[in-house]
């Protein structure tokens, strides 16, 4: 798994109060993380998939839009 692709940054578990950022600590953090199975995968679309999503919800504004005109 990719972890910097597939991870959503606001599903990373986090401890109270641990907002400094340094990133030798995130990255051990993030491997420990991911050897324990704590991390949550998520699915990144393809370009070809958002162009459908896209299409989609562009056909649903335009139906939205023809209901309100009648």
């Amino acid at each position: 798994m990719n972890i910097a692709s597939s991870v959503a940054p606001s599903l990373i578990p986090k401890k109270p109060g641990d907002r400094v950022k340094i990133d030798r600590r995130d990255a051990l953090m993030l491997a420990r993380l991911h050897r324990a199975g704590e991390l949550t995968a998520v699915w990144v679309p393809d370009d070809a998939q958002e162009a459908l999503r896209d299409l989609t919800r562009g056909r649903a504004d335009m139906k939205s839009a023809e209901r309100g005109a009648k």
